[in-house]
């Protein structure tokens, strides 16, 4: 039992007395004036990310690219009731301040001195607290670690009031925003601004205005210039809040934390209200940062304990004391843990180790034949391998023995594995087969001619094109000696074959000329699962008219297919939404044309059989089932910008899509409402874009808000109606750190940008952890020249990073992708070379290959029931895995980018997968349909709807 618990009827009495004369009888509204005590402003560009500009006669604000920092002396604060406040300004150029955002900042900063952009040692800058190398929080963390909702801060928006002719403008700050500095909870304000981009229009026209720069005066200018805050106090308030209640720390293993921290906030006895909490650890004082700010009382507060040097296996003591609005900090509750021990997982060693040795390789006829891994790249020409391997490779690796003229493999049921046969010198026609000593296992053989497509450094295999018996290379030279063709060649088992080594002949023969090797195929015992535990989302924007074997091929790669079904100019692609007639839905040509997708049916003789696609976009967006043109009234800020008929129509869509979802039972699928739409096509003429936002990796506060408005109406019309169909909210999110709070609770599939993720991965996987979001991973596959074996490497890297996908943002070639090389044509248009269906590149097939090795590592994490971060913090290891983020030299609109992995090879991955596949094997779970369940969080939106931001002049 707490301290506060104990009061006898005496002290009861007493405390009751000090409450009244604490709390006095409200008097008028005191309205004081805080200067400005010191200031900075910061810019997150290039170099500049490391300058100080703390002496700089100007401050300046450039929505997500420079801002400032202001403070205050807090002492005037405490003790009372903040009833209203603002900033006010003067603008020192031609640029206004429009809507502007304060926040709290969870972190102490220095000023610095520098008047121009500057390194300058000890002082604060973005990327650093203290120049050069001190965080602003966690290891790595700049400045957004501590601002606008991150790092347990308040803020809020407000509309700048326009200057007078002196150039004076007012910003109605956050009352709490205030509250916290005289609290404590806070050193100082983030100044921010919000509106960033301007555009107008004339007709078709449209002028857009990229970040214009704002300046104001700083308190190193003019004297009659200098900020100042008003602040109007109202009650005085010298009561403290009562002590937490149900305090308790359990210790966690499971991420990055050594223990959970729980309790609940206390009712505050005086007017102010309980804001946030002082904790310790073993006495010392715990960072602003991790310390959550109160809810209402009674309600739960979770802390999440790291950073800290508490050592693992020892016993800790917690303190913590509520704190008011009015800085009054309450009485100590207690308790204690001791922390958990950092799981090591220990990586299973493989028994099977790669072939060694050299020996001659075997011919046919004229052909030299040896075998490869099916994602090693063979320059047709040379001969030369991407990526580079040893000399004796060629005659013994990790499949391969020359001397012993042996293919071995290793597979779980429902797995499918690959590799090359590679024929150097004059090849006419070849036919390969494969042929099981045991007649019961039915493994059927598939073999691919790996066709070549210009690149600049020379033509590279890539398409694989299905083989019908003979293999007769197009572009083959009978004159040249060193000539290279592969063949690729892949073997799913079947759901019913039995554990244990399958022995098969290869036979390749070309005339009266055969050659015989040996292939071995060991099946583990164990299953990979039908529905995917990790998702490659083949992005794309359309499909040609046979789309079903497009999604056939992808649903055979264990990748899923997504189609988005508008454009940018805001036209529903033709079928891909039902029509409204008379006021009623018509779902009959949607249905019969999506429905097999939906219910599985489309799939139905292939490996995962039945199992219907993983996620689906729905046709919901700005444009739709509204139009932009008769209801958006021209502003910014979307909550304003719209009719009601415009959002009643958004709403009752969602409405229907989700009530005519759980009529048809199609429980399985992710289906997603995605705003991708950007105002950059507006720019080619008013009309060629729908979209006055980036809702597609939004930059601007503007544009997140937007995003936020769609979806408080999307998930009012879900809420309550099919509570077993999957309907998510999705948004594609570059900046992860520049969000805000604005879209917590409200997004469920959470598409981050493969370099953000990286950068801001704990940011990105705590909302993971608080909101249940479904997190993917974005960028783009490697280009040709380049080694096959970055999708493995990407799958591999964002898994043990704690992403749930990834997802190349574009995905299907033309017909030009067969002439010049393509590095978005995963999907070949076989319509090009005579056939009548896609034809797969060999780095979609290097996506499957990740997918199911991230399968092993989630079902061994399953079934050793070691936890999923140190399963990954091993294999990291294990691999080395550290990607590198690049550009791709896309220049129609924002870079993807990729994440390359140059130093890994494909007997490396081979290995992982081996020992991790003979540890499964020996526990033999039984099979399960699947391993994760990917299902949206419920939502309270009624909660979230009342979060105020916007604050009144």
């Amino acid at each position: 039992m707490t301290t506060s618990s104990w009061h006898d009827h005496a002290g009861q009495i007493g405390l009751c007395v000090a409450l009244a004369l604490a709390i006095q009888s409200p008097s008028p509204a005191e309205e004081i004036r805080l200067p400005v005590t010191r200031d900075t402003w910061v810019s997150n560009v290039g170099k500049e990310a490391t300058c100080n500009l703390g002496g700089a006669p100007k401050l300046k604000v450039k929505s997500i690219q420079e801002m400032s920092l202001l403070d205050l002396d807090p002492s005037p604060l405490r003790g009372r009731v903040i009833e209203k406040a603002e900033l006010r300004i003067r603008i020192a150029g031609k640029e206004r301040l429009w809507r502007m955002t304060l926040s709290s900042i969870a972190a102490e900063w220095t000023e610095g001195t520098s008047p121009r952009y500057a390194e300058e040692t000890g002082s604060s800058t973005h990327n650093a607290r203290m120049h050069p190398d001190v965080p602003w929080a966690y290891p790595d963390s700049d400045l957004c670690s501590v601002i606008l909702a991150q790092g347990n801060t308040v803020w809020g928006m407000a509309d700048a009031t326009p200057p007078d002719k002196k150039g004076w403008q007012k910003i109605a700050v956050a009352p709490k925003v205030i509250a916290a500095r005289g609290a404590g909870l806070s050193r100082g304000f983030l100044l921010f601004d919000d509106t960033g981009s301007e555009w107008t229009r004339d007709g078709e026209k449209l002028t857009v205005r990229h970040f214009p720069n704002r300046f104001l005066h700083s308190r190193n200018g003019k004297a009659d210039s200098s900020p100042y805050f008003v602040v109007h106090l109202g009650a005085r308030d010298a009561v403290p809040p009562a002590s937490v209640t149900d305090l308790r720390a359990t210790p966690d293993n499971t991420g990055d934390s050594i223990a959970t921290v729980r309790w609940r906030t206390p009712a505050d006895r005086g007017p102010a209200g309980t804001a946030g909490f002082a904790v310790a650890a073993n006495g010392k004082a715990v960072p602003r940062y991790l310390i959550p700010l109160a809810g209402s009382p009674g309600s739960g507060v979770t802390m999440h304990l790291r950073d800290l040097p508490l050592p693992r296996g020892q016993r800790h003591t917690i303190t913590v004391r509520a704190i008011d609005w009015a800085g009054n900090t309450g009485p100590s509750s207690e308790t204690s843990f001791i922390a958990a021990r950092r799981p090591v997982v220990r990586l299973p060693e493989a028994s099977i180790v790669p072939f060694s040795g050299t020996a001659d390789l075997p011919t046919l006829g004229n052909v030299v034949v040896y075998v490869l891994d099916a994602l090693d790249k063979v320059h047709p020409e040379t001969g030369k391998l991407i990526p580079t391997q040893s000399t004796s490779y060629l005659s013994a690796n990790h499949l391969w023995s020359a001397s012993g003229r042996r293919i071995r493999l290793q597979a779980a049921r429902g797995e499918t594995v690959m590799f090359q046969l590679v024929l150097r010198g004059s090849i006419r026609a070849v036919t390969p087969t494969i042929e099981w000593s045991s007649g019961e296992f039915r493994a059927i053989p598939e073999f691919y001619d790996l066709r070549t497509v210009p690149t600049p450094k020379g033509r590279l295999p890539d398409p694989a094109v299905p083989l019908n018996g003979e293999f007769t290379p197009d572009n083959a030279d009978s004159g040249a000696e060193h000539h290279v063709r592969p063949i690729l060649c892949e073997v799913t088992v079947p759901r019913n074959a039995p554990a244990g080594t399958q022995r098969g002949t290869l036979r390749l023969q070309t005339g009266t000329e055969r050659l015989t090797i040996a292939l071995d195929l060991h099946v583990w015992d164990f299953s990979l699962p039908d529905q995917l535990s990790f998702l490659p989302e083949m992005n794309c924007y359309g499909l040609p008219r046979n789309e079903r074997d497009y999604y056939r091929m992808a649903h055979r790669h264990r990748t899923v297919l997504n189609r988005l079904p508008y454009s940018q100019n805001g036209t529903v692609k033709d079928g891909c939404a039902p029509t409204l007639r008379n006021g009623k839905w018509d779902w009959t040509a949607w249905d019969k044309r999506f429905g097999p997708l939906l219910d599985g049916s489309l799939f139905a003789d292939l490996p995962r059989a039945g199992v219907p696609v993983d996620v689906f976009y729905l046709p919901l967006h700005e444009n739709w089932p509204g139009a932009m043109s008769e209801h958006y009234n021209g502003d910014y800020w979307a909550d304003r910008a719209f009719t009601p008929e415009y959002r009643e129509a958004f709403v009752r869509a969602s409405q229907s899509f989700a009530r005519h979802i759980e009529g048809k039972g199609w429980h399985t699928t992710l289906f997603h409402c995605y705003l991708n739409n950007k105002i950059n096509f507006k720019q080619r003429g008013w009309s060629r874009g729908s979209s006055p936002w980036l809702l597609d990796e939004p930059a601007n506060f503007q544009d997140y808000w937007a995003l936020r408005w769609f979806a408080l109406a999307f998930h009012e019309g879900i809420a309550g109606q099919a509570p077993n169909v999957r309907l998510l909210f999705r948004g594609d999110v570059s900046r992860p750190q520049w969000e805000r709070d604005s879209l917590e609770g409200l997004m469920d599939y959470y598409v981050v940008g493969g370099k953000a993720f990286r950068k801001y991965g704990r940011m990105v996987r705590d909302r993971q952890r608080d909101f249940g979001l479904i997190v993917v991973d974005y960028g783009s596959t490697n280009d040709l020249t380049a080694s096959n074996m970055q999708p493995v490497g990407w799958c591999l890297d964002s898994w043990t990073l704690g992403s749930d996908g990834v997802l190349p943002w574009q995905t299907i070639g033309r017909a030009n992708s067969w002439t010049k090389a393509d590095r978005l044509s995963l999907f070949y248009p076989g319509e090009t070379i005579g056939r009548t269906g896609p034809v797969a590149s060999v780095r979609l097939k290097a996506y499957r290959r990740g997918q199911q090795d991230v399968e092993y590592l989630t079902i061994y994490s399953a079934v050793t029931k070691q936890p999923r971060r140190a399963v990954a913090e091993a294999t990291r290891h294990a691999l080395r895995l550290k990607g590198k983020a690049g550009g791709t030299g896309f220049r129609g609109g924002e870079d993807a980018g990729i994440i390359s992995y140059t130093q890994l090879r494909p007997q490396d991955a081979w290995r992982l997968r081996v020992g991790i596949g003979q540890a499964i094997s020996g526990i033999a779970p039984p099979s399960r349909p699947r391993w994760k369940d990917f299902r949206p969080s419920p939502r309270d939106i009624s909660s979230i709807s009342r979060r105020a931001y916007h604050v009144a002049p």
